[in-house]
């Protein structure tokens, strides 16, 4: 019986102390959370365990929080990471090129 406190996830009531994280148990009640497979996970955990990861930083592209992302082939990046390799100048909107794994603005490219 929930007498206070509960959670609805999914159209069903759950206990604030029992609604948690499906990978580390953390209490998700308040926090922000998203689900894989029907289950709930914290953001952390989702990042870690499904999440494409940034090619520069190898930090997870979540897009909690209204996080951009650029995508290029197989590879991802997060906006503020989409960067020439060689002067560092953020990409996002701008043409560019590929040398091997690289990607370089038009004037590193020449």
């Amino acid at each position: 019986v929930i007498r206070r406190g509960g959670v609805t996830y999914k159209g069903n009531p759950w206990h604030k102390e029992c609604f948690c994280c499906n990978s580390c148990n953390k209490e998700l009640a308040g926090l922000k959370f998203t689900s894989k497979d029907e289950q709930p996970y914290c953001a952390d955990c989702y990042g870690e365990l499904f999440a494409k990861k940034c090619y520069k930083c190898r930090k997870p592209i979540t897009g909690f929080g209204g996080c951009k992302f650029i995508s290029f082939e197989d590879r991802h990046w997060h906006s503020e990471c989409f960067c020439c390799n060689k002067c560092n100048l953020n990409l996002v909107g701008q043409g560019f090129l590929t040398s091997e794994d690289q990607i370089l603005c038009s004037e590193c490219g020449r």
